[in-house]
């Protein structure tokens, strides 16, 4: 048998059941290296893989990740749905052993098609944004050691929840971000996705957040002016402080799955509505945008969307929304 990078216990018997039932040695390829993106997910969002981590995992958590997938690796659709087979394949064998007793896979709603309609919850609203921000420079609900070193965070994750909600930059964005795409002085930020980027003006708040951010990173270790170095950088809490990556000899970068687990536990702690993420703050952006009266030009330039299709989604939220206002105020008189 063919030697791969190790997996939980639990998911080796996966595989070897795969080998006794003939799968091509190209198909357990496949598996095994999806399984290991979705383990080192889980790890960073659970602290842990183990099977005790997998028996509580629902189907919310399960979206968070095929949305992740779909909207931060930007994989395709085809790509999406095989991966959504390959880990519903592993509950099921979990569950057909009796190593789990509920499968998360038998209530998740997995629908790919560009033509979903928008509902209200699919987006944020002005109070839940607020309760969120106003969560971030609170010390409620920390540890010990979290509240020791918050004032360090403050900025950077205000930074960061501003850039979702106001300019609707996917975490892919935000964590491409160096400081060479940063100008303090013009009041403006170059977005880069894959190949293509996009110049974005700050509003004075989002500025002088961005700038405050930098100015709290100890200058040995802070990223360098016009560089290279990720503008957006890990922090140590055993050591207290960012993580600078010697071997590079630079600042080490903010990870896409860092931010979204930061997410995840200010949205838990600010206690707003539960399954909100990174994908509803830009949904929400994109919206208020189009709301703005912009071209649908001017909002895929500014977001970058590579799709009209998926502007019309919003187009037609819009259209349903606006129907809807008088039937809302007729109850009222």
């Amino acid at each position: 048998m063919e030697e791969y990078p190790h997996l939980p216990e639990y998911a080796d018997s996966f595989i070897t059941h795969l080998h006794k039932k003939g799968r091509k040695s190209s198909t357990i390829k496949r598996y095994h290296y999806d399984l290991l993106d979705f383990f080192a997910w889980v790890r960073v969002m659970k602290k842990t893989d183990d099977l005790s981590v997998i028996k509580k995992i629902d189907a919310m958590l399960l979206n968070e990740y095929f949305l992740f997938l779909s909207e931060q690796r930007e994989y395709s659709v085809a790509t999406s749905k095989r991966v959504f087979t390959v880990i519903k394949s592993l509950f099921q064998f979990l569950q057909g052993n009796r190593s789990i007793q509920h499968n998360p896979f038998t209530e998740i709603q997995q629908n790919q098609k560009e033509d979903i309609h928008f509902l209200e919850e699919d987006f944020v609203t002005e109070d839940e944004f607020e309760t969120l921000f106003q969560t971030l420079s609170s010390y409620e609900g920390l540890t010990e050691k979290q509240q020791k070193y918050r004032h360090l965070l403050i900025k950077r994750n205000e930074a960061i929840v501003s850039l979702l909600y106001f300019y609707g930059l996917t975490l892919q964005e935000v964590t491409n971000i160096e400081m060479k795409h940063v100008n303090f002085t013009q009041q403006e930020i170059t977005v880069i996705n894959k190949s293509e980027s996009r110049l974005i003006p700050l509003d004075e708040k989002t500025h002088h957040l961005l700038y405050e951010y930098k100015e709290d990173i100890p200058d040995a270790i802070r990223p360098r002016t016009y560089s290279s170095d990720r503008f957006f950088i890990a922090f140590d809490y055993q050591r207290g402080t960012f993580r600078f990556d010697y071997s590079k000899y630079e600042p080490k970068p903010l990870t896409v799955i860092a931010i979204q687990k930061m997410l995840r536990q200010e949205i838990r702690r600010s206690g707003i509505r539960k399954g909100i993420s990174s994908h509803h703050l830009r949904r929400t952006a994109i919206l208020n945008f189009l709301k703005s009266g912009r071209s649908e030009e001017e909002v895929q330039m500014w977001f970058g969307l590579k799709s009209h299709l998926t502007l019309q989604r919003y187009e037609a939220y819009l259209q349903k929304s606006i129907h809807a206002e008088p039937n809302k105020n007729s109850l009222k008189t």
